[in-house]
């Protein structure tokens, strides 16, 4: 019974430190979208 109860704990740890991974990787390619859409902006403004 302890090795189920200790895989079920592993599995439930890796699923949370793959969400956050995805969280994180989530909020850096938020922020560089961000960064292309004010150098679009930038680079729009200057040519017109």
């Amino acid at each position: 019974m302890f090795y189920l109860m200790m895989g079920f704990a592993a599995v439930w740890l890796l699923v949370t430190l793959y969400l956050v991974y995805l969280g994180l990787r989530q909020r850096r390619l938020e922020a560089e979208m961000q960064a292309l859409r004010e150098e679009m902006q930038d680079t729009t403004q200057r040519t017109a």
